[in-house]
């Protein structure tokens, strides 16, 4: 073995140790007769449940029996109605213990709630040959034992949260599709546009959209009301917010793709801008995104621009995100290490009709500044660096991050997960270290159905926090259980 291979083998090892896997032989040492008694064998079709419902695929089970993996669930997958209808119905439980303190930093009057989040959630879909879809979806959602502030998205009992006709308008041989209906909307990387898993209710909006997805291009366009979740009620759309947009996804360079997007929002509710002016809102985003792996590197670069008026002052405002990371893939573990940087402007002066607060639109936060849910993109500069790791390949999966948070301007707000106004310093004296936050979480894969998930996180009050009011640490642990079917 030559000294550049013996020194590259003794890193490897090295980085497995630091999880105390045992050392193994690499490819260059297995001996000739082993390595050629090795036969892959490829794995049969089986249930894959994803993200958004409406993409799991069901037809393998027209094969032959053995030509796929059975579940439980086959029967009421997949089913032939007659010669050209074919029907999926499908499911999730989700349960959530949470246990908080201090999320406001010790500025309300009650500190510590322990709580259960509870959703249910049922779906049918219903497809004629391959030119027209039915999907319907029910929700009850419910929470118990909370007894800090009401949450707008923990409880919606017994109601439609999707149902939308998607029709191939040029027919089935060409991609060109028609969607109506109330849907969930999920592009990117989730930074400006999400479902908002972490929800007990997963955002949706009651939308027309029109796409068409091939091997090289996607094209989304869409114009969409928010659904505002109601209790006991019928959900409606929230009347005052137009959200329109076109999304575009490069996807012919091997393991790489590029978006590029524009996402406009007009708002006729009188909101309060930053300057502290009240007014109709018209706001305008475009932006791009780039990502790839090149083994063991994986990479991610997002830049968009904002702009508008609201209020009569005009919207100047950026954002920035980085991450990437190395997977050291020859340790049975494959340990993850990474690192992002995340940007988002803020309003410097109160005083020049101009707004540069970045407006996070309708995101997935929780994923990129902490579970604990307390930053938000807007005004904040924010690094992370993470490691995660398979102790139980394929099926246990731990990961722990580290963030911290600066404001961009002083003298405009931090803002939390759902965009509201945490803590401002109008003078902009009380500096811009707002703080640090330790997640760990610690995911187990149980079977195809059944996902646990444990997680602690602690945030680190600094400066910002200390000189703008109360600042007792937050903490929050949780525990979920989520099975889908």
């Amino acid at each position: 073995m030559s000294k550049s291979m013996s020194k590259r083998t003794g890193i490897i090892i090295a980085a497995c140790g630091l999880f105390g896997l045992p050392a193994f032989a690499t490819a260059q040492d297995a001996s000739p007769a082993k390595s050629e008694t090795v036969q892959e064998t490829k794995a049969l079709p089986g249930p894959k449940y994803f993200d958004l419902r409406w993409n799991e695929d069901f037809s393998y089970l027209d094969g032959e029996p053995g030509s796929y993996e059975p579940d439980f669930f086959d029967p009421i997958k997949n089913i032939h109605l007659g010669q050209d209808w074919r029907l999926s119905i499908g499911g999730e439980f989700r349960f959530r213990l949470e246990s908080v303190e201090n999320t406001a930093f010790d500025s309300r009057r009650r500190t510590q709630d322990t709580f259960q989040l509870y959703r249910y959630l049922l779906h049918f879909d219903l497809e004629y040959r391959d030119t027209l879809r039915f999907f319907v979806q029910g929700i009850s959602a419910f929470e118990e034992d909370r007894q800090l502030p009401d949450r707008s998205f923990d409880e919606n009992r017994w109601d439609v949260h999707q149902a939308f006709v998607d029709i191939k308008i040029l027919g089935s041989d060409r991609p060109l599709t028609l969607r109506i209906g109330r849907q969930e909307l999920h592009y990117g990387n989730q930074r400006l546009v999400s479902p908002f898993e972490w929800g007990n209710t997963r955002r949706r909006f009651d939308a027309v959209k029109l796409f068409a997805h091939g091997d090289t291009w996607d094209v989304d366009m869409w114009y969409a009301k928010l659904v505002l979740p109601e209790r006991i009620e019928g959900d409606d759309w929230d009347r005052n917010v137009d959200f329109y947009g076109l999304y575009v996804t490069y996807k012919g360079i091997e393991r790489h793709g590029i978006d590029a997007y524009f996402l406009a929002i007009d708002d006729t509710a009188n909101r309060m801008n930053p300057n502290g002016r009240a007014g109709d809102r018209s706001l305008y985003t475009i932006g791009t995104r780039f990502w790839g792996k090149t083994a063991p590197w994986d990479y991610e670069a997002e830049l968009a621009g904002q702009w508008g008026t609201w209020a009569g002052d005009t919207i100047q405002a950026w954002m920035l995100a980085l991450d990437a990371g190395y997977t050291f893939s020859n340790c049975p573990s494959k340990p993850r290490i990474g690192a992002g940087f995340d940007y988002a402007s803020g309003d410097d002066y109160s005083d020049d009709r101009k707004v540069g607060t970045f407006n996070q639109l309708f995101p997935l936060g929780h994923k990129y500044f902490g579970f604990l849910d307390l930053i938000a993109r807007q005004n904040i500069m924010a690094i992370n660096l993470n490691m995660s790791f398979w102790p139980v390949p394929k099926k246990v999966q731990g990961r722990i991050a580290y963030h911290a948070f600066w404001l961009d301007a002083e003298d405009d707000a931090l803002y939390n997960a759902g965009g509201g106004v945490v803590r401002r310093d109008a003078f902009g004296r009380s500096g811009n270290e707002v703080g640090q936050e330790i997640d760990l979480t610690v995911k187990w894969k149980v079977n195809r159905h059944l996902t646990m998930l444990f997680g602690w996180s602690h945030f680190f009050d600094d400066n910002f926090i200390h000189a703008t009011g109360p600042s007792e640490d937050p903490d929050m642990f949780y525990l979920q259980y989520q099975y889908k079917f």
